[in-house]
């Protein structure tokens, strides 16, 4: 579960949250409507129930769970490697004081990590790499409008913090474009 971005919690009350408590387990998966509590009995599963994450009451029994990674991108010992390899290729800064760096070298996700997307992978794809050719796409009015509006946030929040990768969460639009594509 923590390969897969899912944080260790006590209580399980949000989505990418488990917890371990003796022969229970609780799991939020990301894309479910309620937590799951599975009843283990050594080595199998008893039972696999979801309940309501304020009250722990059981909601209903269910027969299979489908789990999804907590976060886009990984938090292994090679995604760590190649994200320091890739931080270090882009900024000219002292590590030991970029919060981001360090968190992600203990394998810790960060709030704003999202933005260095691109430092975990060689090459990053879209949707559309996945489409047939002869994909019909229809936009909803306002979505280029809505892109760009956060583009202008983003680069507002990076000029904010005066370009610098100890104070910002992304690096600049240049470097990030250098490291995967963008349509």
């Amino acid at each position: 579960l923590n390969a897969a971005g899912y944080n260790a919690a006590e209580t399980v009350s949000a989505h990418g949250e488990y917890a371990v408590r003796g022969s229970l387990m609780d799991i939020y998966p990301m894309g479910a409507d309620l937590p799951i509590r599975i009843d283990l009995f050594d080595d199998e599963v008893e039972s696999l129930r979801t309940f309501d994450p304020d009250t722990q009451r059981t909601v209903e029994k269910i027969d299979a769970i489908r789990l999804l990674p907590a976060k886009e991108f990984p938090l292994d010992g090679n995604a760590i490697a190649r994200f320091r390899s890739n931080w270090h290729n882009t900024f000219n800064v002292d590590v030991r004081r970029c919060s981001v760096y360090q968190d992600i070298s203990e394998g810790i996700s960060p709030n704003g990590i999202e933005y260095y997307l691109a430092f975990f992978f060689e090459e990053l794809a879209t949707l559309f790499d996945y489409l047939p050719a002869n994909t019909v796409v229809i936009r909803e009015a306002g979505v280029r409008e809505a892109a760009e509006r956060f583009l202008h946030d983003v680069g507002v929040r990076y000029a904010g913090a005066g370009g610098s990768a100890l104070r910002s969460a992304q690096p600049s639009d240049r470097a990030m474009a250098s490291r995967g594509r963008s349509r």
